[in-house]
């Protein structure tokens, strides 16, 4: 089963539940797994056989640089339905946001939240 990922896309963000993120912002940080059925006799080395990589950084940076969201759940549940629209077999996305640093009273390199949707 061919995966098609997209790994440590990194931005600098407004999203956050307290109004001091949306203020101040922060760095985000997101993966993009996407399996497809196995039909690697099909793809012919063609990309409109498969999905675009290029496709699915856009729809990561459009959500990240879009409407301010308040939960990771939110921006992560928007991409997933985003890339479900696309055309391909996908069977699995995987969608990883994490908020680097994040404003807790200890130090945590990042909070992060995993949305997965398998067909």
């Amino acid at each position: 089963m061919p995966s098609i990922k997209i790994e440590n896309a990194r931005f600098f963000c407004h999203h956050g539940y307290y109004e001091e993120e949306a203020i101040l912002g922060n760095e985000f940080s997101v993966d993009i797994c996407v399996d497809l059925a196995d039909f690697s006799e099909y793809i012919n080395d063609q990309l409109d056989n498969t999905v675009n990589y290029e496709n699915l950084y856009a729809i990561c940076r459009d959500v990240m640089k879009g409407e301010r969201k308040k939960l990771l759940e939110s921006l992560a549940e928007e991409m997933c339905e985003r890339i479900k629209s696309m055309r391909g077999n996908v069977v699995m996305i995987k969608v990883n946001v994490a908020k680097l640093n994040p404003p807790l009273s200890g130090r945590v390199d990042r909070s992060v939240v995993e949305y997965v949707w398998k067909s």
